[in-house]
């Protein structure tokens, strides 16, 4: 138990205290149920039903959606103890949801067993968290020296400092700001990155204002953190949707997001293998699902098409995959046959070659919301196809590059040869994921962006990674294609 970190042991302990919790709470409840009916209580294996084992996968469900298996929950007790009173009402509605949609029994089929073996879990739960767990929590950080360091323009005086101050679990805080007013493009200044891997001992955390410290500087100084074995947390708009839990957002009163992973060295690890197998089988399974179920819609649009104007149903297309590799890949068409695409890729080129700033004519958006560098008024883009456009529906033949392992539901979208070899070095970092079918860009802003922010915001996706926050990016999907935001 002492092996592992105190993030895998809170994480550990608080799955098995709310699971045991559960079963008391039952048990509590069946005596509630007896003593209101007349009847002897027994706890026997016949006591159990459908309902328990349903309520056991609310509670745990809940408990990863709102960050209770999180470090960060621990850091602020009146935070923590509302945090369980959600979830624990998230459970309890998600419990009788169930329960009435598969007809199982709940609880001896008592509504007064349900709600008391539920107000009997928030308060065993919060009791064993916040009074005999969180000694865990006080004792190992009272033991940990080092600093929590701060990096961005007026750090001193900033709201993340003020929270960091009044939270527990960060040392002294050293508020550091760059010097170098150019930021997206630039590395770290070394006077920043001394400050890092200099200190001792080793700071505990690092917090970094992405917008006052640039994109490439951001990767410096996460980099150097990592090596000494800080926390690191980034700050800005731009990542705001990676905090699936939205518990940072509530604690640091900001967007911020923790980098979970090295993505370089994920692979060789235990847990980067167990979620790599995790996201494969995700991918199999929904792309399989995808096309079975989309096969009408696929004939009906295959029939607008060859109507629309003359030419294949599909677009084929060599693009760009993990670590640099090419694939075929597929969509509807939605251009004339035979277009001149000089202009896009000259737009491009510039586009890219700019890196923080548009190009007069360029649409910044992709039918997902992220660049593709689509021409504004592309004269070559059909009728039917501004119509599968608005609404995504080109892309849905890319399910049949998940299935095939090209690319994953959610990721990166795949570039261009020619945009690849316009990188900068940095920009490269975005290929070390594959790419995918949605992703960060889809549910985000979805408006004009430049292209350093659009890597920025891919690569820290690939920093944070995880099932968690590829099931949110997907549920966050379609509301954003049905609406057809920022497609055009």
């Amino acid at each position: 138990m002492r092996a592992l970190s105190l993030r895998g042991r809170l994480r550990l302990l608080g799955v098995v205290a709310d699971v045991l919790i559960a079963l008391a709470s039952y048990a509590v409840a069946l005596v509630v149920y007896s003593s209101f009916h007349e009847s002897r209580f027994a706890l026997t294996t016949q006591a159990f039903d459908w309902g328990l084992i349903v309520a056991l996968v609310a509670i745990i469900a809940a408990f990863l959606y709102t960050g209770l298996y999180k470090l960060e929950a621990w850091v602020a007790r009146p935070l923590h103890v509302l945090t369980i009173l959600k979830a624990t009402l998230i459970a309890l509605m998600l419990t009788a949801f169930l329960s009435f949609m598969f007809k199982a029994p709940l609880f001896t089929s008592s509504r007064l067993t349900v709600f008391s073996a539920f107000a009997a879990f928030f308060v065993l739960d919060a009791w064993v968290r916040v009074g005999l767990l969180d000694r865990i929590y006080r004792r190992d950080v009272s033991e940990r020296a080092g600093v929590t360091v701060v990096i961005g323009f007026d750090a001193e005086r900033s709201i993340l400092v003020s929270r960091l101050k009044e939270l527990r679990g960060y040392g002294r805080i050293l508020a550091l700001q760059p010097m170098d007013r150019r930021r997206n493009g630039f590395g770290a200044e070394q006077a920043l990155l001394w400050a890092i891997t200099s200190a001792e001992p080793a700071p505990r955390q690092l917090f970094i204002d992405g917008p006052s410290v640039g994109h490439k500087a951001s990767f410096d100084l996460i980099a150097a953190a990592q090596a000494r074995g800080a926390e690191v947390y980034i700050a800005g708009r731009l990542l705001n949707e990676l905090d699936t839990t939205r518990l940072l957002l509530r604690l640091f009163e900001m967007p911020v997001m923790r980098v979970r992973r090295d993505p370089s060295l994920a692979p060789a690890t235990r847990a980067g293998r167990v979620e790599g197998a995790f996201k494969r089988g995700f991918d199999v399974v929904a792309s399989a699902a995808a096309l079975v179920v989309l096969a009408p819609a696929f004939a009906v649009i295959a029939v607008l098409i060859k109507r629309g104007s003359p030419g294949p149903v599909f677009f084929r297309q060599e693009r760009v995959g993990r670590g640099g590799e090419t694939f075929e890949f597929l969509k509807f068409r939605t251009m004339t046959v035979g277009n001149d695409p000089a202009r896009h890729r000259e737009v491009t080129l510039e586009f890219i070659a700019r890196g923080t700033g548009s190009v007069a004519g360029l649409e910044c958006t992709d039918e997902y919301g992220r660049p593709i560098y689509k021409l504004a008024d592309d004269e070559r883009v059909t009728r039917v196809g501004r119509v599968l456009r608005k609404y995504s529906l080109d892309e849905l033949p890319q399910f049949w590059n998940v299935l095939r392992g090209d690319m994953s539901i959610v990721g990166p979208r795949p570039a261009l040869s020619y945009e690849v070899d316009a990188y900068k070095p940095w920009h490269r970092m975005r290929l070390s994921v594959t790419p995918g079918v949605s992703g960060l860009w889809q549910i985000s802003g979805r408006s004009r962006v430049s292209f350093d922010e659009m890597v920025f915001q891919d690569v820290m996706y690939t920093y944070n990674q995880s099932p968690l926050t590829d099931v949110a990016i997907c549920l966050r999907t379609v509301p954003a294609v049905l609406m057809g935001r920022g497609a055009e």
